[in-house]
C-alpha cells in the first residue's frame, strides 16, 4: 500500500514536470507569433481557468459553511495574499518573459527556492549551518550569471535583456515572499479552493489593467481582444495555459506532495531543465550558451545543497 501511495505521487509529479516544464517555452510562442500582450493573455489565461474551476470553488465553499467558518473572512484573507502573487507576481514573470528569453526565464526561475531561503534567514530568522550557506553562495553566483549574461555575450548568439531577467529576478523575491506568508496564514484551508479564488482575482486585474493599456478605451480594448481571439495560435496558448498550466499542473503538484516527503518531491523540481530545453530550442530556436547551461548547473547544485536539512 505505501509503495503503490509512493508510485502515485511520483507520477503525479512527473505529470507536474512535464507541464510546467513546458509552460513558458509554449507561452513565449504566442507572444512571439502573435500581437497578444501579457496583460491580455493573463486575462485569458486566468478567466478561462475561473470559468473551468468554478465547481471546485464551489464544493469547498459549501465545505467551509459546513465546517462553520467564514468563508468571507477566508477569502479576505486569501484575496491579499493573491494580489501579491497573483497580481503583481505574475505581472512581473510575464513582462519579463516578454523581453528576455523563455530559457532565460526558466534558468532564473530555477533559484526561486533560494529566495525562499533568504526569506526564512533575514525574516523568520533561520539558521544556517556551514554547508548551506555554500549552498546559498553558489547559487546566487549562477543567477548573477544568468541575469548578467546578455551583457557580454556575442551579438550573434543566444541573447536575452537584462531588464527581462531583473522582472524575473522581482518575480523571484515576490514568489518567496508570498511563499513565506501563505505557509503561515493558509494552513488547514484546502489549496485548490484557493487557487480557484486566485484566477478569479487574477481575471478581474488583468482585465483592468488590459483596459488601461488600451488607452482606458472600450473600442481599443475589444479591437484588441478580437484580434487576439482570432488566432488558433492564441486559442492554443491559453488552452494549454488555463487547463494544463494552471489545472492539471497544479492539481499534480499538490497530489504529488501529499504522497511524499516535501523534501523528496522538490527535487522533481530540478527536472524540468530537461523539458524547457529541448522545446526552447524546438519551438523557439532558443539555444542555451555553455555559460548558461554551466550556471543552470551551479544554481541547481547550489539550491540542493542549501535546502536539502530542510527540504526546500
Amino acid at each position: 500500500m505505501l509503495k503503490a501511495k509512493r508510485a502515485r505521487a511520483y507520477a503525479f509529479l512527473l505529470l507536474n514536470t512535464l507541464v510546467w516544464g513546458a509552460f513558458l517555452p509554449i507561452v513565449k510562442l504566442g507572444f512571439n507569433d502573435a500581437s497578444i500582450s501579457p496583460f491580455r493573455f493573463l486575462l485569458y489565461r486566468f478567466a478561462l481557468a475561473g470559468l473551468l474551476a468554478t465547481p471546485i470553488v464551489v464544493y469547498y465553499w459549501r465545505r467551509l459553511q459546513a465546517s462553520r467558518r467564514q468563508p468571507f473572512a477566508v477569502f479576505g484573507k486569501v484575496l491579499l495574499l493573491e494580489l501579491l502573487q497573483t497580481s503583481l507576481g505574475m505581472t512581473l514573470l510575464y513582462l519579463g518573459l516578454e523581453q528576455t528569453s523563455a530559457l532565460e526565464t526558466n534558468f532564473i526561475a530555477t533559484s526561486l527556492p533560494l529566495f525562499v531561503i533568504f526569506g526564512g534567514i533575514f525574516f523568520l530568522r533561520e539558521k544556517q549551518e556551514r554547508r548551506e550557506w555554500l549552498g546559498l553562495v553558489l547559487a546566487l553566483f549562477g543567477t548573477l550569471v544568468i541575469v548578467l549574461e546578455p551583457l557580454w555575450h556575442d551579438q550573434n548568439g543566444f541573447t536575452g535583456s537584462v531588464q527581462g531577467n531583473l522582472l524575473v529576478i522581482g518575480y523571484n523575491v515576490v514568489t518567496a515572499a508570498y511563499l513565506l506568508l501563505a505557509k503561515k496564514h493558509y494552513k488547514g484551508l484546502p489549496k485548490l479552493f484557493i487557487s480557484g479564488l486566485s484566477f478569479y482575482l487574477g481575471a478581474v486585474t488583468f482585465a483592468l489593467l488590459s483596459w488601461l493599456e488600451a488607452g482606458s478605451q472600450w473600442l481599443n480594448f475589444t479591437a484588441a481582444v478580437s484580434l487576439d481571439l482570432s488566432s488558433p495560435l492564441v486559442w492554443g496558448v491559453i488552452v494549454y495555459a488555463a487547463v494544463f498550466g494552471s489545472i492539471i499542473g497544479l492539481t499534480a503538484y499538490i497530489k504529488g506532495q501529499d504522497g511524499i516527503e516535501a523534501s523528496e518531491a522538490s527535487l522533481f523540481t530540478y527536472l524540468q531543465p530537461a523539458i524547457y530545453i529541448p522545446l526552447g530550442y524546438l519551438l523557439l530556436r532558443e539555444s542555451a550558451s555553455l555559460w548558461q547551461i554551466f550556471a543552470l548547473v551551479i544554481i541547481v547544485a547550489g539550491v540542493y545543497i542549501a535546502g536539502k536539512r530542510k527540504g526546500v
